[in-house]
């Protein structure tokens, strides 16, 4: 019972942190350093 009981904790903790992330990810979208890198970021080619 008990370790059903952690297990479900920890899954209900992944699924709303990543739920989280998807809402901040969307309102936030255009203004994060991944949506805007490309912008101030050149990669140089490697030889």
């Amino acid at each position: 019972m008990l370790g059903a009981v952690f297990g479900a904790a920890f899954a209900w903790e992944i699924g709303f942190n990543r739920g989280m992330d998807a809402v901040w990810d969307h309102w936030n979208k255009g203004r994060q350093w991944k949506d805007i890198r490309h912008k101030y970021v050149t990669e140089e080619e490697e030889d």
